[in-house]
């Protein structure tokens, strides 16, 4: 079992991070492919809420808030 680092200090976030990158490159293709699907899914969240959120604007203040608001 790998050591646990304390995620609160600047060196123990820099081991994990280590560590997470070391362990998608040894990994299956599967532990892979589930890693880039729930990559995926958060872009797609995001994306999706900046949309809603462009709409919502340009809807209620009209396109050029809207607008202003991609800026």
């Amino acid at each position: 079992m790998p050591r646990q680092f304390d995620p609160n200090s600047k060196y123990g976030r820099k081991k994990m991070r280590e560590q997470a990158e070391y362990n998608y490159r040894t990994g299956t293709p599967e532990y892979r492919k589930d890693i880039d699907e729930i990559g995926c899914v958060v872009w797609g969240v995001i994306i999706g809420v900046c949309v809603l959120i462009f709409i919502l604007i340009a809807l209620t203040k009209g396109t050029d808030s809207a607008i202003n608001w991609l800026k």
